[in-house]
């Protein structure tokens, strides 16, 4: 990275970019260059091809998005070549929070954890940052363990068991709700004793009360365009170029922010976004992915004597952790003192501009004094320093001692704030397009959920999906009337010939009995599940709107589900044996069968995979069989509260890998001809099963097709 010359024998200095792994330090009086200096390392940066986040709270790094002049950069020594290549390769992008002036950015806290994590630890940990970040928002001290730990551990809990049942929230006021009553979770499903911890073991009723107020207050005025107008806040969409090949420099332009209050929300949630982002990436090996300025640090990072601001401890989190995902933290500060010793300290390389007060000196000092790779003699050179002079002192491996710099002329302009009038003239109509394109109104959750480890176990995790797969008895005509996907439509249409074969085979047994051909047991079982069947689906038809509701039924509903596949398999065998005779309905009794035994056994499976039933080996089978039972009744215990969840695409997937092997078998078979004719009983029996599944399949498909397009 080309800094600038040596201000002794006048050389170049190049600096490896391996010194921002470890962060960097800008530290000079008003006036000393340390904003331009920091500007020097963010353009090298860049043309390394490193992405970068800056908070500009000034409103005078926006002018990175103005190429400076040739001729000026040519006759301070500067290379036209080099600002070219920034014309080309850096995407400059002005965020502006609250406003649409530039790229409308919304903070979007309610934004959960999703997608794969390396370890169940990092899922915690990131639903951990995402309670700290309410906690702090709410004006509560994380560290504070009377108050801040105590709401930060209750929000933690509530989110987490909110997420399980499909209730997490999604604005403040929703938020508040669930803050004043816990105990609407019970409805959807949740155990009382969680919810009663939740309302006594955390904090008190007057705290929840304010808590809630809190939160709504957040849902109004210029707070609530804040939180949710715009492209949602996220670190993949910001390191994603919106043109091929260009490297993004996105700058959050806080200006845009009426209040300081709104500023400090804003850098907490952002510092946060970055922590959480970080927990999904694999450690770096040497490589920086992300660079991260933040100037005028001392308002967000100040020393412990002082007022602690909302972000102060999400920002300590990322300079710790940073280095380990191959985050770079550049900070710059003209108030030495008051800036959080200790992150300080995380900085590797210092740029240390003109200091003139006794007290910021001795402060240096102490500062340098802390590592062994620094000299803390190098002080005595800053007040003799003029504007764009620095004292950098840096890693070992990089220079023996102290570098006198003079920083090179800029690619890009610097001086005057920008207003917000340039800020809409320095954002082109390309960024702005892109930008419509990832706004929250169209933007989609595609990637599952991910939940940390159960109560009951803390070492598992587990990914889900916002919506449960269980094959339930209730739901059939609710699911055709708003399909989500193909499973779900065939689970819909699987209920339905279900209730309809009940009803034919129980007009043809009324038949047979009247003609005295069986008795009237068959009669009456087919009776009363026929008519609990149909009930069921009239029931959810007229409750589709009460959510909650339907789900208790569904629960007490399911006994009899199994029931009913019991008397399909029933009706089956009589069928087969000739003990009645179904007449036309037989080939729908061979369909029902199928597809619904086919439903419950992807259920159990997923169940099997995710409880991870373990049993140990016992020569006495009772043993082993009533462990396998226990293991089984607790696992299913851990379905039923949510814990188990699996993707409809997992689902699907699974079936179509089931029937295309299957498929293949049999073709294989025939071809060798090894096996059953193809005019045996057992083909006919394997073939029908095959084509139900795969009429299912295409039905389902076909439906949801024409429902997208209409």
């Amino acid at each position: 990275m080309e800094i600038g010359t040596n201000r002794v024998t006048g050389e170049p200095v190049n600096l490896p970019t391996s010194i921002l792994r470890r962060h960097v330090a800008m530290l000079g009086a008003n006036g000393s260059g340390k904003t331009v200096a920091a500007k020097v390392l963010i353009e090298e940066a860049t043309l390394e091809g490193i992405p970068s986040i800056i908070v500009d709270p000034q409103g005078d790094l926006a002018r990175f998005a103005q190429p400076g002049n040739p001729d000026k950069i040519s006759e301070m020594g500067g290379s036209k070549e080099r600002l070219e290549e920034w014309r080309n390769n850096a995407e400059v992008r002005i965020w502006t929070p609250g406003k649409s002036n530039g790229l409308q950015v919304c903070l979007n806290p309610f934004s959960p954890p999703r997608g794969e994590y390396k370890n169940s630890d990092d899922i915690q940990e990131a639903w951990d940052l995402m309670a700290s970040g309410f906690t702090a928002l709410a004006g509560h001290d994380t560290e504070n363990p009377r108050s801040g730990k105590q709401v930060k551990s209750f929000l933690n809990e509530l989110l987490i068991e909110s997420a399980k049942f499909d209730c997490l929230p999604t604005n403040f006021e929703s938020l508040a709700n669930l803050v004043l009553d816990p105990k609407v979770l019970i409805e959807e499903g949740a155990e009382e004793s969680k919810i009663e911890k939740l309302l006594i073991g955390y904090i008190k009723k007057s705290t929840r009360e304010e808590l809630s107020r809190t939160f709504n207050s957040f849902d109004s005025g210029v707070t609530k365009i804040l939180f949710s107008e715009g492209v949602p806040l996220d670190i993949e969409t910001l390191i994603e170029p919106a043109e091929k090949g260009k490297v993004p420099v996105n700058i959050f332009y806080l200006n845009s922010l009426g209040t300081e209050e709104n500023r400090q929300s804003f850098v907490l949630e952002l510092s946060r976004k970055i922590n959480s982002w970080m927990l999904k990436q694999n450690a770096a090996e040497g490589e920086v992915r992300l660079l991260f300025f933040i100037d005028e640090v001392q308002k967000y990072l100040p020393p412990d004597n002082k007022t602690k601001p909302k972000p102060k401890e999400m920002l300590k989190l990322l300079f710790e952790q940073g280095r380990k995902f191959g985050v770079s933290c550049i900070l710059a500060t003209q108030s030495v003192s008051n800036v959080d010793y200790k992150t300080l300290g995380q900085a590797h390389t210092i740029f240390l501009g003109k200091f003139q007060l006794k007290q910021d000196i001795s402060k240096i000092e102490d500062l340098l004094k802390e590592s062994d790779e620094h000299d803390s003699n190098l002080v005595e050179e800053l007040p003799n320093l003029v504007q764009g002079e620095f004292q950098i002192s840096t890693l070992k491996e990089v220079s023996d001692g102290p570098i006198p710099i003079k920083t090179r002329w800029l690619y890009t302009e610097h001086g005057k704030i920008v207003t917000e009038e340039e800020v809409e003239k320095f954002t082109p109509d390309y960024l702005r397009d892109w930008a419509n394109k990832k706004s929250l109104s169209q933007n989609s959750e595609d990637m599952q959920l991910a939940l940390p480890a159960s109560v009951n176990s803390n070492k598992a995790g587990y990914s889900s999906a916002s919506e449960p797969f269980e094959s339930h008895l209730m739901g059939g005509l609710m699911l055709l009337k708003d399909p989500k996907d193909p499973l779900s439509v065939m689970l819909g249409v699987t209920n339905l010939l279900t209730a309809f074969v009940l009803l034919a085979t129980t007009f043809i047994l009324g038949q047979a009995w009247i003609d005295g051909d069986n008795s009237g047991w068959l009669l009456l079982v087919g009776s009363l599940l026929s008519l609990v069947a149909c009930v069921a689906l009239v029931v959810e038809t007229l409750l589709s709107d009460e959510k909650s509701l339907v789900q208790r039924i569904r629960k007490r509903a399911r006994p009899i589900q199994y029931l009913i596949l019991v008397w399909i398999w029933v009706l089956w065998f009589g069928n087969k044996a000739e003990l009645f005779d179904l007449s036309w309905a037989s080939i729908l009794v061979d369909m029902a069968q199928t597809v619904t035994t086919l439903f419950v056994v992807l259920e159990m499976s997923h169940r099997l995979s995710l409880g991870r039933l373990q049993m140990q080996v016992d020569w006495n089978p009772v043993g082993m069989m009533k462990e396998a039972y226990h293991s089984l009744k607790l696992m299913i215990s851990e379905s039923e509260i949510a814990v188990m969840r699996a993707t409809s695409t997992q689902v699907m997937k699974s079936l179509q890998s089931l029937t295309e092997i299957v498929t293949v078998l049999i073709l294989g078979l025939l071809i060798f001809e090894i096996g059953p004719a193809a005019d045996s009983l057992l083909f006919n029996e394997i073939a029908l099963r095959l084509f139900s599944i795969y009429v299912l399949q295409i039905c389902a498909r076909g439906y949801v097709y024409s429902q997208k397009s209409a």
